[in-house]
């Protein structure tokens, strides 16, 4: 696909990994929505190098996402700030909050111990301020965010936060304040939090086209948490999607039956984006083969293995973990898998996925 989707048509393009990872979503009449942000190989932000070569302004990007503050989901995220003028821009309501912010200004000061995110946050809200947008739109579960009518210039959209919950809110809350009380002194480090009690799920519609952009929510003890929190939701949109964002990089900890469900049509259209930091390589084999059993049509954008950073003696690491913010080597640009139909034929889909793409298959 060498350029730009028809103002009728709704495109879903999955970026990664390069270091993160995002979703690029035509929403009909020329405009655009970004959830997070990876970088390529040289150094820009993958969302913006593609629409670029697609032929799209950055000017028509009308949101900006930030799923969650994991920097494996928002490495680059100020630069679409800097970048796309008339963006609104949208994080989860827990960000809003003096736990958070103490963390954010610890971070100007402060070393980041390992990619945690809030120093590309600082740049956001840095970035907002400079250009006179007004501040990050907060939002929560079964919030509308955005409502256009369908017209001579395109199908019309909605657009949907399904979380986080208000528990799920609370979780992260104490969770940030923890980080906060946890500053290493004697390294000047804020630690990274390991769960994402507060990550936006997503729910578009095109349209008749629905899609449901999982982020990285993880199913739970608790049903007022994660996925059993949306699926048990009165207040959501009811109409099952066409498409999935697998979540979590496609991990057994984000994988939910009631979701799989009863928020999607059968057979749904899917990708999955990989991860890889030190040990941990998502998807495993073993979610390789759940997923694609689940359906057969789902496309992971990256197959072949994704280099991370060159090992080094510990003593070595130490020394440069002491006396710079992080450590990061993108071997590779992202994968890539892109898929439209029009926005009055759900399920149609046209799929784009070059290598390194592949179809998962069971």
């Amino acid at each position: 696909m060498t350029g730009p989707p028809a103002a009728t048509e709704v495109e879903v393009t999955l970026l990664g990994p390069g270091r993160g990872e995002s979703v690029v979503v035509h929403l009909g009449g020329g405009e655009w929505l970004i959830v997070d942000c990876c970088a390529s190989k040289a150094g820009g932000a993958a969302p913006l190098i593609y629409l670029d070569g697609i032929g799209v302004e950055p000017s028509s990007v009308r949101w900006l996402v930030a799923s969650h503050w994991h920097d494996d989901h928002v490495r680059g995220f100020g630069q679409l700030v800097e970048r796309c003028p008339r963006a609104r821009v949208a994080q989860a309501a827990a960000l809003e909050r003096d736990e958070f912010l103490s963390l954010v200004v610890m971070a100007d000061d402060l070393m980041v111990d390992g990619p945690s995110g809030v120093d590309e946050m600082r740049r956001t809200l840095g970035a907002l301020a400079d250009s006179g947008r007004a501040h990050p739109e907060f939002v929560r579960a079964d919030q509308r965010l955005d409502l256009v009518a369908a017209s001579a210039d395109g199908p019309g959209f909605e657009l949907w936060a399904l979380s986080p919950s208000n528990e799920s809110l609370a979780v992260a809350l104490t969770d940030f304040a923890n980080s906060g009380a946890a500053v290493d002194d004697s390294r000047r480090t804020v630690p990274r939090p390991h769960r994402n009690p507060s990550a936006v799920v997503l729910h578009v519609r095109v349209g008749d086209v629905s899609l449901l952009l999982g982020a990285d929510l993880e199913t739970d003890g608790s049903n007022e948490r994660g996925w059993q929190a949306i699926v048990r939701s009165t207040g959501r949109p009811t109409q099952p999607a066409h498409f999935l964002k697998v979540p979590h990089h496609g991990s057994a900890n984000a994988h939910d039956d009631a979701m799989w469900a009863d928020l999607l049509v059968a057979d749904v259209h899917a990708g999955v984006t990989p991860f890889r930091g030190g040990r941990t390589s998502l998807p495993r084999e073993s979610d390789k083969a759940r997923i694609a059993g689940r359906t057969p049509n789902a496309w992971l954008t990256r197959g072949s293995a994704v280099a991370g950073s060159p090992r080094r003696p510990n003593a070595v690491q130490r020394t440069l973990r002491e006396t710079v913010r992080s450590i990061d080597v993108i071997s590779v640009d992202p994968g890539r898998v892109t898929m439209r139909c029009d926005a009055a034929t759900p399920g149609r889909w046209v799929v784009d996925a070059p290598s390194p793409a592949e179809r998962l298959t069971a």
